[in-house]
């Protein structure tokens, strides 16, 4: 366990030194798409290299009055639509120090799960709602090619 806590550690220090806020929500009846440390309230997010999962990765272009409202939009939504959606698997959001950026990371099931999600009926007035706060840049990934922790 040892290890984790040091790669978490050099996690959270990249993040900081980046000028980086990260919260993460994750689902917790889903072993081994992240890990919980005993005595840690912060899930880790788990990324494997040829990791099969679909990623979706969205910065968004914010004005600094609306960050946090923001942040808290994406919150209320991870936790009351994409969470309940088949193939879910977790959400991380990250607040440039910048207070102009915001980075969301999912990770679903497949590219499929994530299509399927943004033609739900939820969906289109969540992303509307998203929408009248920032402007939003996304791609969708599916493999991991490389990954390296110190």
């Amino acid at each position: 366990m040892n290890m984790f806590k040091q790669i978490d550690h050099n996690r959270r220090n990249f993040l900081k030194s980046a000028g980086l806020f990260s919260l993460s929500i994750s689902l917790p009846g889903l072993a081994g798409k992240h890990l919980k440390l005993a005595g840690d309230t912060d899930p880790i997010v788990e990324i494997h290299s040829g990791n099969k999962v679909a990623v979706m990765i969205g910065i968004f272009t914010v004005q600094p009055e609306n960050e946090q409202k923001l942040v808290e939009l994406f919150k209320e939504g991870t936790l009351s639509i994409s969470s309940k959606q088949p193939g879910y698997i977790s959400s991380s959001f990250h607040k440039g120090s910048d207070s102009k950026r915001v980075v969301l990371y999912e990770q679903w099931e497949s590219q499929e799960h994530v299509i399927a999600f943004t033609k739900t009926p939820e969906a289109g007035p969540y992303f509307k709602k998203i929408g009248e706060l920032a402007t939003v840049e996304a791609i969708i990934c599916n493999d991991v090619p490389f990954v390296y922790h110190k």
